[in-house]
């Protein structure tokens, strides 16, 4: 069972932890303020800038740039991997042509994929962002 607690006079104690104050006539209420004090009270306060230290390292922006003959390159390779898709398909509708050497074969499907696709390194997809 706990121990009865002891009651003091509250003029002579002296807390130890958060003490909720008690309002009585005696203390001074806040008065509303003017219409000058509301519109400055509304402006923010600018903010000081910390002190620099020699140990601090701004944040890098990492933006890779990629020229303009990077994307000249990337157009032509996706155009070269589309136009041996397309002279493939061709070579399936019209089979007394032979626009590829060896004639149609599916093997040129996959290499004109793998040669379009390669091109999207030229357009900086596969760059990576830090």
């Amino acid at each position: 069972m706990p121990a009865n607690k002891r009651r003091v006079d509250p003029q002579g104690v002296q807390h130890r932890g958060r003490v909720t104050v008690h309002r009585d006539a005696s203390t001074p209420q806040a008065t509303e303020p003017t219409p000058v004090g509301r519109s400055l009270a509304k402006q923010p306060t600018p903010r000081a800038a910390p002190a620099e230290s020699s140990r601090y390292t701004p944040p890098v922006k990492h933006f890779r740039f990629r020229p303009t003959w990077h994307r000249v390159i990337g157009v032509v390779v996706l155009l070269l991997g589309v136009a041996v898709i397309a002279l493939n398909e061709v070579m399936l509708l019209q089979r007394s042509e032979t626009l590829l050497p060896g004639g149609h074969n599916e093997l040129y499907l996959l290499l004109g994929v793998i040669v379009a696709g390669s091109s999207l390194w030229w357009f900086g997809w596969f760059d990576r962002e830090d």
